[in-house]
């Protein structure tokens, strides 16, 4: 998040959409995965071995599941990878219905802007007859602090590790949020769990 470090860093096509130099990255980061499913799909049938002659440690060779994308572009974070590591992202969402982590059926988010002390959002129900609410939480261990939130051009102070948004059906909005990064201890406490301040 520092402008001196971007040097240090190799092109990247999601770093270029990030600092809006890549406004079609998400449709062909979309388009990549769908081949890369449809391509591991059709590995896995065309596959002759047998589960005696599978390695046992080539188990993802045909996985046709991948986040990356998703990672990058719902959550402003990098992807763990396949070996269980940390992830980091700016933003985790929570559905306060069905009592999870992740989006509520129907809606989706995608991340458009991340800088040192704030980050932007799209969010849409897409669905057209029921309202849906979403849990915002700053960081994937609500390491970070919610300051404010814009919409419209509006603000309202926020000092908390997460809030909520209501969403009428079809209906979305572009959010603005300012943070303090690890500003907090991190937790696995889901939203609901934790203390709440605002």
């Amino acid at each position: 998040m520092k402008a001196a470090d971007q040097g240090r860093v190799p092109a990247h096509a999601w770093l270029d959409y990030l600092a809006g130099k890549n406004p079609g990255y998400p449709e062909q980061a979309l388009r990549r995965d769908l081949e890369q499913v449809r391509s591991r799909v059709a590995g896995m049938r065309a596959d002759a071995s047998t589960p005696d002659t599978r390695l046992a440690d080539d188990s993802f060779k045909y996985r046709p599941a991948s986040v990356t994308s998703m990672v990058e572009l719902t959550l402003g974070g990098i992807s763990p990878g396949i070996s269980g590591g940390l992830l980091h992202c700016r933003l985790r969402y929570f559905d306060p219905v069905a009592r999870r982590a992740g989006l509520p059926e129907d809606v989706a988010a995608l991340v458009d802007k991340l800088d040192a002390d704030s980050a932007a959002v799209t969010l849409v129900n897409v669905g057209q007859l029921e309202p849906r609410t979403v849990i915002l939480q700053p960081g994937a261990y609500a390491e970070h602090r919610f300051t404010e939130v814009s919409l419209d051009g509006k603000s309202v102070a926020i000092d908390g590790p997460s809030f909520t948004v209501r969403l009428a059906p079809g209906a979305g909005a572009r959010l603005v949020l300012k943070m303090k990064r690890h500003a907090n201890p991190p937790t696995l406490a889901f939203p609901w769990d934790q203390p709440q301040k605002n």
